[in-house]
């Protein structure tokens, strides 16, 4: 027989397939793989496109060199010669002035083109890229602290500056806390006439670059060798400067949202194949009556597979994209300019992926149908499957393993997903199949049906075992990606929690520490002042640190410059204590508290000495303890605190942040007229900035949770419609016998409620285990149990269960069979 014509007879066949329940299933699995797989690769691609597009937005540039003398010219005719365009900024923190009013700001001094990447904003809008010479550009917090308006002249050094408009958003606006202060923008052909710049002087040059992936990435590998302690790269390739933990947890999320899918989607497509080879046994033993051969049979079903494949991928695309279109709509307010245009190999990732499954998946049971017996067409008992021998099996685990570990790019994954998926399942099924029997023999005491019930849990023990682990394994990826999210969700939101400060206050004289607290009080400020002084590690355990130290170690950052040092008495509220204990309030010893990761950097224990050098004064202390320390938090941190008695007596200044309300322009205003000396730097915007990302990345991720639920759902109803269509028959049977409508009904009730409550008992065991080692290993976040999971899912699943039994019944024509 031509393969023309068994492409004929497959066709020929499509009808019956059509209205086979198993056929349906199996389509429905891989509309959902393909739409899951399709969606989320390409969701992920472009999401990572787009904020990639908005971090070049925010850093201005797709590069940014930092550093405190300008750029080489060397590396200029570099970048030029890889097709890059560049331009230079000067920054600084200066003292401006209008009549009697002073402010320090942050003055950013450009050269057009600027930005490279994103836009200025300005109110009214200009036509210049950039300020004309003699005008300048101010944030509207500069003119409020100073209360003046546009067209107001402002003193800048020796010159003199025309306000021509409100910044209201601009890229690039700088590192460290000078790119907190309240900016002006100016044009860089003027800085020279204000005579600000001087030798000794504080400023930050950055050189900014822009071009194609591949010249970026080329130069960025160029800089990387050559980069010196002081300087400072940021790439839009490797770095992101907007929300770094709250993105990489969405991404995290994202695959795993994508395994589970494609876990859940495998676990039905496995299911559908069985049921559907099961039904196509005496199909296949009559066309060997016929005189087709084996591998006939063979390649027929394998073009029935494929012509089902091509309808699934037609239809799973066209549904992904809508998927994508509407999160693009949710997620407007992050991205504004929408997601960018995908490339065309991810439109092709979800259909060969639900290919490669399919084909995979479908191996084994197609070789099997293809070796059934003639004599299976008498003989009832021949209608059974041989198992396979253990090279191919092995075949079909490393080729299921290559698959997944193609679309996940991680092969560990991979394996252990299937590697936990089998033996998941293997178990659960286990202990539930165990569990079945005297579980049906407490219901028999209590219904008419019981023992009924028992004979049908008795004849379908094989099928149960495999049922129950899948069931129990589905509810528990839709569980734990359920209690992930809402983990993360959480998490992120701890990061900027209401009360997270948005002020910091920092130069503040100790004879002006009285009078601020006091001040800050009344105006019901919520604040915590530490003292503060800067310092340098010189010796590590009496050694210096290069002696002690690898290459890497040594570009620590707190090795290469001055740190920010405190004392304190009593431990930081907001630190945790991970290693050792605090010292006591007199003591008189030299002791530091220092921060888990400078001392897995440095390899410090307690006990340890380190060597500092204040105020050109050298001496040790001991560590004491080690502390966790939250950076994001937005309250002052150190690297390094010390125990009171060691630093007290040096100059120094004190630092303190706090949250401000509505009225915030109007108290910072007032808080620097009443205290001129000191410096107030305003976070909010950032703070907003991150906030906005976190609400849009939260309903990012409810958005794949909730299609992901909606998938698995959808494969629950299918499992217990195929389920349903296996009881057709014995309760048209049993109606005859004198059973009537209501006992049949019943009856199936009792089975599907105990199968729903026994697969929500086991799927709450693997939930615990699956929700702990996501928590740990991926998402970082601490161990909890969840002892509700214990009553809910059990009691969820048995009614699932219920509620699908109900509606198979009436949507699959019990009724007109059992009236026949």
């Amino acid at each position: 027989m031509t393969n023309l014509g068994i492409l004929r007879l497959a066709l020929k066949q499509a009808g019956s397939d059509l209205r086979s329940m198993e056929w349906r299933a199996l389509l429905m699995a891989l509309i959902l793989a393909t739409s899951l797989a399709s969606f989320l690769a390409l969701l992920g691609h472009q999401l990572e496109k787009g904020l990639g597009q908005q971090s070049a937005a925010m850093l201005g540039a797709d590069l940014s060199l930092s550093d405190s003398q300008p750029i080489q010219q060397n590396l200029l005719l570099q970048a030029k010669e890889l097709g890059l365009e560049s331009t230079q900024v000067v920054q600084f923190s200066t003292m401006i002035s209008t009549g009697e009013q002073m402010l320090l700001s942050s003055v950013r001094a450009v050269n057009d083109p600027y930005p490279l990447r994103g836009r200025l904003t300005t109110l009214p809008e200009q036509s210049a890229a950039i300020p004309e010479p003699g005008t300048v550009w101010a944030e509207q917090a500069l003119l409020d602290r100073i209360g003046i308006s546009v067209g107001t002249t402002i003193s800048l050094g020796y010159s003199q500056f025309k306000i021509t408009a409100v910044l209201v958003s601009s890229p690039d606006r700088g590192t460290g806390f000078r790119s907190f202060s309240p900016q002006l923008l100016i044009n860089q052909s003027d800085l020279a006439a204000t005579k600000v710049v001087q030798p000794g002087s504080r400023i930050g040059y950055r050189s900014l670059f822009s071009g194609d992936k591949d010249g970026v990435t080329a130069f960025d590998e160029l800089i990387q060798a050559q980069l010196t302690p002081q300087q400072r790269l940021l790439s839009v390739y490797s770095d992101q400067p907007m929300a770094e933990g709250a993105m990489q947890h969405a991404s995290t999320f994202l695959r795993l949202s994508a395994l589970f899918g494609l876990l859940l989607c495998g676990l039905m497509i496995t299911l559908s194949l069985r049921r559907y080879s099961d039904a196509q046994l005496p199909r296949c033993a009559l066309l060997k009556s016929l005189g087709m051969e084996q591998q006939h049979i063979l390649k027929l079903y394998l073009f029935k597979l494929f012509n089902g494949w091509l309808l699934a991928a037609v239809l799973g695309c066209l549904f992904s994209i809508g998927l994508i279109q509407l999160t693009e709509y949710l997620l407007r307010s992050l991205l504004p300019t929408g997601l960018p245009a995908a490339d065309l190999e991810y439109y092709l990732n979800g259909p060969l992926l639900s290919l490669g499954l399919l084909l995979i998946i479908g191996l084994s049971p197609l070789i099997q149908m293809s070796r059934i017996p003639v004599m299976g067409l008498l003989r009832h008992d021949q209608l059974s499957q041989t198992a396979l021998n253990n090279p191919a099996r092995l075949l079909i685990f490393i080729s299921l393993c290559g698959v997944l570990a193609l679309y996940l790019g991680s092969p560990v994954t991979a394996l252990l997903a299937i590697i936990s998926i089998g033996l998941g399942t293997l178990l659960a099924g286990t202990v539930a199949s165990f569990l079945l029997t005297p579980s049906a023999t407490i219901l028999a005491r209590h219904f008419r049906l019981g023992r009924l019930l028992k004979y049908r849990l008795r004849q379908q023990q094989h099928w149960h075992k495999i049922q129950l682990g899948i069931m129990s394994l589905l509810l528990a990826l839709l569980s734990s990606l359920l209690l992930s999210q809402n983990e993360l969700v959480n998490r992120w939101q701890q990061q900027l929690p209401e009360d997270t400060p948005n002020q910091f206050v920092i130069n503040i004289q100790p004879w002006e520490l009285a009078p601020l607290s006091q001040y800050l009080k009344e105006s019901k400020i919520d604040h915590q002042l530490f003292p503060m002084i800067r310092g340098r590690i010189t010796l590590i355990n009496d050694k210096p640190p290069a002696e002690r130290l690898t290459t890497e170690q040594l570009q620590h950052n707190s090795l290469n410059r001055e740190l920010n040092l405190s004392w304190s008495a009593k431990a930081p509220v907001y630190n945790e204590i991970i290693n050792g204990t605090w010292w006591p309030a007199q003591s008189n010893e030299n002791l530091i508290s220092i921060e888990q990761e400078l001392a897995e950097a440095l390899q410090l224990t307690l006990g340890d000495k380190l060597g500092f050098e204040v105020a050109g004064q050298r001496f040790d202390a001991t560590v004491s303890n080690i502390r966790k320390v939250e950076w994001r938090s937005f309250r002052p941190n150190f690297y390094i605190i010390f125990s009171p008695a060691v630093l007290k007596n040096y100059p120094h200044t004190y630092i303190t942040s706090f949250s401000t309300g509505e009225g915030q322009q109007k108290f910072s205003r007032n808080l620097l007229n009443t205290f001129p000396a000191l410096t107030l730097i305003d976070v909010k915007q950032w703070i907003d900035q991150a906030s906005q990302l976190i609400d849009q990345l939260i309903r990012a991720a409810s958005l794949i949770l909730g299609l992901t639920l909606l998938a698995g759902m959808m494969l629950v109803q299918l499992l217990l419609r195929q389920e349903l269509e296996q009881r057709r028959h014995e309760n048209a049977l049993l109606q005859v016998l004198g059973s009537t409508r209501s006992q049949t009904r019943q009856l199936d009730l009792l089975e599907f409620s105990l199968l729903g409550g026994l697969s929500g008992a086991m799927a709450a065991a693997l939930s615990e285990l699956i929700t702990g080692l996501l928590s740990y290993q991926l998402l970082e976040l601490p161990l909890t149990l969840h002892p509700w999971l214990w009553i809910s899912l059990p009691a969820g699943g048995a009614l699932l269960f219920i509620v699908g039994t109900l509606l198979g019944r009436r949507q699959s024509g019990y009724q007109q069979l059992q009236q026949s």
